[in-house]
């Protein structure tokens, strides 16, 4: 080999090879740091995923379970009607993912007729004898996003303050939808 003439092909070769080695090690950094940035993603989206389930709520003033409805309920000096069983408390995920730094519960409950209408009466400030006279609410309304209208037998819905009501009618059945935060 000593004494050999370096030919051009053989130069051509050597630089084709290092180019190649070139080409593979940027193409292999940029892949791995494309993998691991999807892998955060994911994480991410799971420890957010995780912490909605959980009821855990960024800037919210505490979880969304039926151990903080008190003070859930203080908030916005809301209550339920009389005698109401809580079925579920739920944060609003629609309305969180929606409006930047917003924040909501959804609360499920059951209750006599007759106390749904008083409540509707003494808290909303329409006379609950006459809701089985209005139309059905929108299922696209405001506060519905984190509520399933599409089940719920002739639903109505009246808004006050930052809570939304929907009920099912015939009455015993609705949702209570504080929201919240920085919208």
């Amino acid at each position: 080999m000593a004494g050999e003439e370096v030919t051009g092909r053989q130069v051509l070769v050597v630089v084709a090879v290092l180019v190649g080695i070139g080409v593979f090690w940027v193409l292999f950094g940029v892949g791995y740091l494309f993998l691991s940035s999807a892998q955060v993603e994911r994480s991410e989206a799971r420890a957010s995923a995780s912490a909605s389930a959980a009821g855990v709520q960024v800037g919210a003033p505490c979880p969304a379970d039926v151990e903080h409805l008190d003070e859930i309920l203080a908030i916005e000096g809301d209550s339920l009607p009389e005698g109401a069983e809580v079925v579920s408390v739920e944060p609003a995920v629609n309305f969180a993912d929606a409006i930047p730094g917003g924040w909501g519960y959804v609360i499920e409950f059951t209750a006599s007729d007759q106390a749904i209408r008083d409540y509707i009466t003494d808290r909303v400030g329409y006379n609950g004898d006459y809701i089985d006279d209005d139309p059905m609410a929108d299922p696209n309304a405001d506060g519905a996003e984190d509520v399933d209208l599409s089940g719920v037998t002739d639903p109505w819905e009246a808004g006050f303050g930052n809570a939304h009501l929907f009920l099912e009618r015939p009455l015993g059945r609705g949702w209570l939808v504080i929201r919240g935060g920085s919208m």
